[in-house]
């Protein structure tokens, strides 16, 4: 099997639209929708400066919690379910459950929240991620960026409000597609970054080891093992089975159902949402991972233009892990990037905008239910997430395999 070459590759920019219409370019609706996101930011800075202001606590003060545990000398409690709970009900109305179950590099990030105040830190942590993840989603999209842009903002919005890692993820596997697409080593450096959140990462790799660039993986390992060694050196050896502890009860807590189902993004979410056994639930979703990462493989094998691949690559990486959330899909955003130009040149007016529904069903459909119902978790409420995201999925190859395969170069010659 050989691999495209990426050399002749242009900067994404430099093709330009077919045709003007609601998913091309439109500089005034690209800053409207950027508005859109900025006014949530503002908003939440003010609606919450300080910690449970107004009894609300969102998931960025789960991070800043535990940042404040690093610092009392009580990182391994934060793993610990019951005591992150009695921690962050302590600053809201009602009983809050957000378990932290994240792998000890991303303390790291969490240790320098609490410098500041909440209001501060939310500020500075989503204000600068947001703008690289706009820059490096500005550079793959070109001149769709307003499509893209428009397909997940809902998404987009929810990272914002939460104050999630979800625009940290994205950048990084964004600046992973630029290098790479570059053919440059250093892109090892971002997959291997994702160890902060590895599980959106598992395609990224599978993609490099099929195209054998083994000093991008390299020095993916590498980074990674540096990551671990610093946060085993600054927080203890202790994190460790703290976390190994954190991850189990996180398991045991999904089969039972009792994190937010309707906000994810999972096959597993939605087949265990409508009353399927965790069980099967979960083989179902893991049947739908292989059929993910074996498309990877048809696109190298028929020869995708990298760009193509690479976007095919980012919509399989989100069916690896049932633990998907709303926040997540700056990934999928990524991926849409990469594939505007061949979905937009070949798909018809209706196929755009049933991926606009698929996409909003995928990214808003948590948002739009937490609204309605309120952020109770007494029930198991329907999650139609992971509908979406198959539906998207389904909508993009729909469009990708009418490409002629004598067509291959077009994606490179634009």
């Amino acid at each position: 099997m050989t691999s495209p070459s990426f050399e002749s590759l242009p900067a994404p920019e430099a093709a330009a639209p077919p045709s003007q219409d609601l998913f091309t370019n439109h500089p005034l609706t690209a800053w409207a929708l950027i508005g859109v996101l900025l006014l949530v930011f503002v908003g939440t800075i003010f609606k919450v400066p300080t910690l449970g202001a107004g009894g609300e606590v969102v998931d960025f003060d789960a991070f800043y919690i535990a940042g404040q545990m690093i610092w009392e000398g009580r990182l391994a409690e934060a793993y610990d379910p019951a005591v992150m709970m009695a921690r962050q009900s302590l600053h809201a109305e009602g009983q809050i459950f957000m378990p932290w179950s994240y792998p000890p590099p991303f303390n790291l990030v969490a240790a320098v929240l609490p410098f500041g105040s909440r209001g501060l830190s939310y500020g500075l942590f989503i204000g600068l991620t947001l703008a690289c993840y706009l820059l490096v989603l500005r550079k793959l999209a070109g001149p769709w960026l307003t499509g893209v842009l428009l397909a997940t903002l809902p998404g987009l919005a929810v990272e914002v409000r939460t104050g999630q890692n979800g625009l940290l993820t994205g950048a990084l596997a964004g600046v992973f597609c630029l290098l790479l697409l570059r053919e440059k080593r250093s892109a090892g450096a971002a997959l291997g970054l994702m160890v902060l959140k590895p599980h959106l990462a598992v395609g990224l790799g599978v993609l490099t080891l099929l195209q054998r660039r083994w000093s991008v993986l390299a020095l993916g390992f590498a980074v990674v093992g540096a990551a671990c060694l610093l946060s085993t050196l600054l927080l203890g050896a202790e994190v460790w089975p703290a976390f190994f502890e954190g991850a189990r009860l996180a398991k045991i807590n999904m089969a039972a159902g009792i994190y937010p189902l309707y906000r994810m993004t999972s096959v597993y979410a939605t087949l265990f949402s409508l009353g399927l056994s965790p069980q099967l639930a979960l083989a179902l979703h893991v049947c739908g991972t292989l059929l993910a990462f074996g498309s990877i493989l048809v696109a190298l094998r028929r020869n995708w233009p990298p760009a193509r691949a690479l976007g095919v690559t980012m919509l399989a990486t989100l069916a690896f892990s049932p633990y998907n959330y709303d926040y997540d899909m700056t990934i999928l955003t990524l991926g849409l990037a990469l594939l505007a130009p061949d979905l937009m040149r070949h798909s018809l007016p209706w196929e755009r905008f049933a991926l606009l529904a698929a996409a909003w069903l995928c990214t808003g459909w948590g948002m739009l239910l937490r609204n309605v119902k309120g952020d109770s978790y007494d029930s198991v409420w329907l999650s139609l997430g992971g509908l979406g995201f198959v539906l998207t999925c389904a909508l993009c190859w729909r469009i990708l395999l009418r490409i002629p395969r004598d067509a291959a170069a077009e994606g490179v010659k634009g």
